[in-house]
């Protein structure tokens, strides 16, 4: 597999699932990789991109290698799969360069769009497309606290846990009594 088959890309905009980009993912012992998956609605023309190098590069069975994308069928949306061993670019939504302290924490529902290249890669009999991640640009980040709509509206009435807190502080104040009966 040689360089000259690598072909640039950027996705549409999508959400973020399990972001690694603000520092490499290191589990599993393996190398660190920076890594994001993207959902994105409308995928058709990044698919197509990826099916025609896996084709050209693959020939008739390139239906058989490993592909860096899922549909799923429910939804319509497409799961794109992205890595680097680099850290990658990023830009925010007017397209500048974001240096170091302007990058922002992006967390699983952060809106992005990522760039890189599609390159084909044969390892161990393995054959497969993935894609190199080289660049983000963050759209709509997601902090820790709101975790991209993953979280539950208020319901009255119900369990709030700064009340376990204040029982805990009113039992500490209490005056501390011994029973006799121990004796």
């Amino acid at each position: 597999m040689s360089q000259n088959n690598r072909v640039k890309f950027t996705s549409n905009k999508g959400r973020a699932q399990y972001p690694w980009l603000n520092q490499p993912d290191t589990a599993f012992g393996g190398d660190p990789k920076y890594k994001t998956n993207l959902i994105v609605d409308d995928a058709s023309a990044l698919v197509e991109m990826i099916n025609q190098v896996a084709e050209s590069e693959f020939g008739k069975n390139w239906s058989k290698a490993r592909l860096p994308y899922k549909t799923d069928e429910d939804t319509g949306e497409t799961v794109f799969l992205t890595k680097s061993k680099y850290v990658p670019s990023f830009f925010d939504a007017t397209g500048a360069n974001l240096v170091d302290g302007q990058v922002p924490k992006i967390w699983g529902g952060s809106v992005l769009k990522v760039g890189g290249f599609i390159a084909p890669y044969e390892v161990s009999g393995s054959k497969g497309i993935t894609l190199q991640l080289t660049r983000v640009q963050v759209i709509e980040p997601v902090s820790s606290g709101e975790q991209g709509g993953d979280g539950f509206d208020a319901v009255e009435g119900g369990f709030v846990g700064q009340d376990i807190l204040q029982e805990a502080f009113d039992a500490e104040d209490a005056p501390q009594t011994q029973s006799a009966d121990r004796f």
